[in-house]
């Protein structure tokens, strides 16, 4: 009995690790079924590097892929120049998100405190739709109307 004992608790100890282990990326379904969960941008990660950058018009823009924070993607945006005012640009108002199935985001968080020639802040987008849905295979960040460039376009491939 004590055998049968010892190896029934084998058993259950075996099974518990190996469900452990291999129920890591599953979610419940609907019908109570394991399936794959789907990647999420807030675990997706650019595989062309975080950082993406534009220049034109004596300003460069370097934006910087930061995740999930409160419900909203956020990136950090730095500009610089030596001939530009950089304090006129209002990023919720100049910037979007565009996502690989052709859906757009406004941004919803724009803070930047002035900054002269030299100007960084949190730029973010609300978390909902192909961000959420994990679907998107690419993001793009367009941004409006700065220095005379009509439209500046950073791109991150999602894993």
């Amino acid at each position: 009995m004590n055998r049968i004992s010892a190896a029934l608790v084998c058993v259950l100890i075996s099974a518990v690790f190996l469900i452990s282990g291999c129920s890591r990326g599953f979610v419940q379904g609907d019908s109570g079924v394991l399936i794959a969960a789907p990647i999420t941008s807030s675990t997706a990660k650019p595989t062309n590097g975080l950082v993406q950058s534009s220049e034109g018009g004596s300003v460069t823009i370097d934006v910087k892929w930061l995740g999930l924070r409160d419900n909203a993607l956020i990136f950090d945006v730095s500009m610089d120049t030596h001939s530009v005012n950089l304090d006129v640009y209002d990023f919720k108002k100049q910037a979007l998100l565009r996502d690989s199935e052709g859906k757009e985001y406004r941004a919803t968080v724009w803070e930047s405190p002035p900054g002269g020639h030299h100007r960084e802040g949190t730029l973010g987008f609300e978390f909902n739709g192909t961000l959420a849905q994990g679907t998107a295979k690419t993001f793009e960040l367009v941004i409006r109307g700065v220095a005379g460039v009509p439209e500046r376009i950073l791109s991150w491939r999602l894993n």
